[in-house]
């Protein structure tokens, strides 16, 4: 039996967790999945610890008094060696420093899967570089795109220590029959007939939400009965909704806050709009195609490697509304083009982004790297 220790920091059931979680209930009977949450002293559990444990997933919570607390270190040492750990899987700057510092104390090999850099401000851009450093001391880093391979690259990473390993989804929880309509038109009484764009993630600086606010501003009195959902909650929310009423856009926009299940958000959806500045590879955009909803997405991160301009999506500019506008326009004028648009994408998907042939690929990952320290 391989134990493998996955460190997380997070409050909330986001992608890489959901990740995380599908992974360790889809392991072959050699692979034990756990996962080392960090929970302050003051915290009892939250919403992450709750959703693995509701699908059997054992989480071992690592308490600190403050998120820097050097004695995190002392833990996680400790539940290696209590629960006989074989590799430590890291998945963001703070659990990567810290599963480098562990390897320092302790003979245990560390893995890491980079989901993205996100350098909103000044600190994260500083934390990030700090976790960036210890990346080549790791035996495999993870890229969920070959985007994320270059930046791995960049940071002086030998190349024969990293793996491409795309994001996936389980496909048989996202099947547009096992969901009926009206999930979210009816909870928040929108209009049965109105077209409804989406946009479902964490509301923060590098998703771009102000930038679909603009477009759906710019094109109003072309689309007057247009309504946007905007499911996720964040750091932005507040600004966002401001920015809404601002634009004259109050009535037409809705911010729902953070749902613990969008499956059947999808099926009220017209279209799914990501327009991120940057991006690892989006699970939002593989569930939104397998749904059959038509996507635009801005052309960042590993979107082009599921999104094929005018095949299976539209692409859209970083950083620039005008572009999203025109998008949206041509995917609400051309409705049966889009449904084709989605119906294809949602083939690419089956075909290429399994949630079986991740795990083989990550178990395969995780075997190369014993063998090559028992060597």
């Amino acid at each position: 039996m391989v134990n493998i220790l996955h460190l997380r920091d997070t409050a909330i059931v986001c992608g890489p967790g959901k990740t995380i979680i599908e992974t360790a209930c889809a392991a072959t009977s050699d692979f034990c999945h756990k996962v080392g949450l960090f929970l302050l002293n003051s915290e009892t559990s939250n919403a992450y610890q709750e959703a693995a444990t509701r699908r059997g997933v054992e989480v071992l919570p690592i308490r600190s008094s403050h998120r820097f607390d050097p004695r995190i270190v002392a833990t996680i040492r400790r539940l290696v060696k209590t629960h006989q750990i074989d590799i430590i899987h890291s998945h963001e700057y703070k659990s990567d420093l810290l599963a480098f510092a562990v390897s320092r104390l302790h003979r245990v090999p560390i893995m890491t899967t980079i989901h993205g850099f996100i350098r909103n401000d000044a600190k994260y851009k500083l934390y990030i570089r700090a976790g960036q450093t210890v990346l080549p001391w790791f035996d495999r880093v993870v890229a969920v795109s070959e985007e994320t391979r270059r930046a791995i690259l960049a940071c002086g990473v030998p190349a024969e220590k990293i793996a491409v390993i795309h994001n996936a989804i389980v496909t048989e929880h996202y099947r547009p029959q096992d969901h009926a309509k009206g999930y979210l038109r009816d909870r928040f009484s929108i209009p049965r007939e109105a077209p409804l764009v989406g946009y479902i993630g964490r509301l923060s600086p590098e998703k771009g939400q102000g930038d679909l606010l603009a477009a759906v501003a710019m094109i109003r009195d072309r689309h007057p009965d247009l309504h946007v959902a905007v499911i996720g909650d964040g750091p932005d929310r507040k600004k966002l909704e401001d920015e809404a009423r601002a634009l004259g856009l109050g009535n037409r926009v809705l911010f729902t806050g953070h749902l613990s299940d969008v499956k059947g958000v999808y099926r009220d959806l017209d279209l799914l709009a990501l327009t991120s500045h940057t991006e690892g590879f989006p699970n939002v955009v593989l569930e939104a195609l397998c749904m059959e909803v038509p996507v635009l997405a801005n052309d960042v991160g590993g979107v082009r490697e599921v999104i094929e301009d005018g095949v299976t999506g539209l692409l859209g500019i970083a950083g620039q509304p005008d572009s999203v506008a025109r998008g949206l326009c041509r995917l609400l004028e051309n409705r049966a083009w889009a449904r084709d648009l989605a119906i294809k994408g949602k083939e690419v998907v089956y075909d290429r982004f399994s949630f079986p042939s991740r795990v083989a690929k990550e178990e395969a990952l995780c075997r190369e790297i014993l063998e090559l320290r028992t060597r």
